[in-house]
């Protein structure tokens, strides 16, 4: 019997935004997705088999604070009410990257619980099933199951779908962490308030919708041009989205502001490179490989740029031990 699994899995960024949800439909998103999983963010999850009545859940080495233990255990019951595994367990997960500050956390979270979960599993669970269970613990841990360039279409059950492996990305990701507090607000209770609230949430789904289609034309293409303007474009547009909405939701921070107005400046002056920016202050630089470090020694000089993290394209989730 399977005791004590290991699991990793890489946190994605989205080129295309995943912003808004059916309402009715568990966890389905309400646009489109497309997206590159970084190799240097990593969630390593360590799962345990335990003889309890309950699961004991721990995130960075304490125990959870009660929202997220209260989202995780809902999702293990989902396993358990699939009949898919038996018993409690002890989940103990650790990210090498800021949690909840907008750097897709919860897509490599999920995405290693529900790998590492599978271990567990009394029969083999094929990939599109594990995206479609990791989707319904976060939208994005989806797209992390594959790895690479990976695509979320919009219908009522979507799985993943690699677009292009790790080793055939000619680009990678520059990660631009600033001085900023925790964020108060996070995305799934945004994206409720945006729906509800954002006279501009319309204008967003049609916009994504878009902005999906010519981004697959434009990664088929290899048109790093096309890719990074449409990737600028769709996070401008989603914050816009975001900001009109009322309780406004303001993730940015004044140097959010400063590397994006830097980016430009480099584009004008012939330096090619795209921000884009998730649920959070922290702006994410698309780049091609060969740009990466000059991306990062250009950021160094920017006031807010807390850290920098310089990642190539990423693999999928997996076990990495088992006993």
């Amino acid at each position: 019997m399977i005791i004590r699994v290991t699991a990793r899995a890489h946190p994605n960024i989205a080129l295309a935004k995943y912003w808004g949800k059916i309402p009715g439909l568990r966890n389905t998103p309400a646009t489109p997705s497309i997206s590159l999983t970084l190799q240097a963010l990593k969630t390593e999850t360590i799962i345990e088999r335990v003889d309890s009545n309950k699961d004991k859940i721990y995130l960075n080495d304490i125990p959870a604070d009660k929202d997220s233990a209260k989202r995780i255990s809902a999702y293990i019951d989902l396993w358990r009410n699939n009949k898919l595994i038996k018993g409690r367990f002890t989940i103990s997960s650790v990210n090498n990257f800021p949690t909840k500050a907008g750097l897709a956390s919860s897509s490599s979270g999920f995405a290693a619980l529900t790998v590492g979960l599978s271990g567990f599993a009394n029969r083999k669970i094929s990939l599109p099933k594990l995206s479609r269970l990791a989707r319904l613990g976060s939208g994005s841990a989806a797209r992390s199951i594959l790895g690479g360039l990976t695509a979320l279409p919009l219908n009522p059950d979507p799985a993943t779908k690699q677009l292009l492996p790790p080793d055939e990305i000619p680009w990678g990701m520059v990660v631009a962490v600033v001085k900023a507090d925790k964020k108060k607000i996070g995305s799934g209770k945004g994206m409720e308030i945006c729906r509800k609230h954002s006279p501009y949430y319309e204008s967003w789904l049609k916009q994504a919708a878009a902005d999906y289609k010519n981004m697959l034309s434009a990664i088929r293409n290899l048109d790093f041009t096309k890719v990074g303007e449409i990737a600028e474009a769709n996070a401008l547009a989603m914050h816009a989205c975001m900001i009109a909405a009322r309780p406004s939701l303001k993730y940015w921070s004044p140097a959010t502001i400063r590397i994006i107005q830097s980016v430009r400046r480099w584009r004008d002056n012939g330096f090619e490179a795209y921000a884009t920016i998730d649920a959070g202050p922290h702006v994410i630089i698309l780049g091609k490989k060969e740009d990466l470090t000059k991306i990062s020694r250009r950021l160094r000089h920017i006031e807010g740029v807390k850290s920098i993290i310089k990642s190539n394209a990423g693999g999928n989730a997996k076990i990495v031990r088992c006993k």
